[in-house]
């Protein structure tokens, strides 16, 4: 396959969910606004009560064992939201890896706990969904960027 070579000041609005704007010399900003407001319009209005400052709280990673599981329908959600979160993450949105790690392990079983995380990584994005990835390339002029997502559900 050829390499795809974009010309300054090019545009695209979407590509695989993504905005890509290569208008300023030596950058490229990706944004996902519309994917974004996607998520906060499947997400339900019991999670969105209250801004967010960070993706996740300092108790991110405890979990209480002794909790019950969410409902069916309620953690099909959590795994449906959690997975576009993912997607998000892994594309133009570093700063939600540490909550997607997390969120991630959950999808199986995920109690009342963690749903209450995921509604504060969503909460998050609400606050933020303007904020764009920026990549500046170095004097050579080439961006390289590297992704890799795995959507298995790991035990």
């Amino acid at each position: 396959e050829a390499p795809l070579t974009v010309k300054r000041g090019k545009v695209f609005d979407d590509y695989l969910g993504m905005k890509m704007d290569f208008s300023q010399s030596g950058k490229v900003i990706f944004s996902m606004e519309e994917y974004i407001q996607q998520i906060i319009d499947q997400t339900p209005e019991e999670l969105m009560v209250g801004p967010c400052k960070t993706p996740a709280a300092n108790h991110l990673f405890n979990v209480d064992e002794n909790k019950p599981p969410l409902p069916t329908k309620t953690a099909d959600m959590y795994h449906h939201l959690t997975a576009m979160i993912l997607y998000l993450g892994k594309r133009t949105r570093p700063d939600l890896q540490t909550a997607i790690s997390f969120l991630t392990t959950r999808v199986r079983e995920p109690t009342e706990d963690d749903w209450k995380k995921l509604g504060r990584t969503i909460r998050y994005l609400s606050v933020t969904k303007e904020l764009p990835l920026t990549l500046e390339a170095n004097g050579d002029g080439v961006i390289k960027w590297w992704v890799d997502a795995s959507f298995a559900v790991h035990p």
